[in-house]
């Protein structure tokens, strides 16, 4: 789909799914610590809640409460 959208790619430009995957979960990772480090002085609990959906036309949708 890539390569049909944009005909200059190559298959060395696209990373392949393992390899985002360990980057997104690495990020993820990276970015917790930073919220625990800014939210570990504030007095009581701090909870997150997050829902994904898709819509009927099929746009995606993350809410992070």
């Amino acid at each position: 789909l890539l390569t049909y959208v944009r005909p200059t790619l190559s298959d060395k430009d696209i990373p392949h799914r393992k390899t985002l995957r360990e980057e997104i979960l690495k990020k993820a990772k990276a970015t917790e610590v930073q919220v625990k480090e800014i939210l570990k002085d504030i007095p009581g609990k701090v909870s997150f809640t997050f829902d994904a959906w898709t819509s009927d036309p099929g746009d995606p949708f993350l809410s992070v409460t």
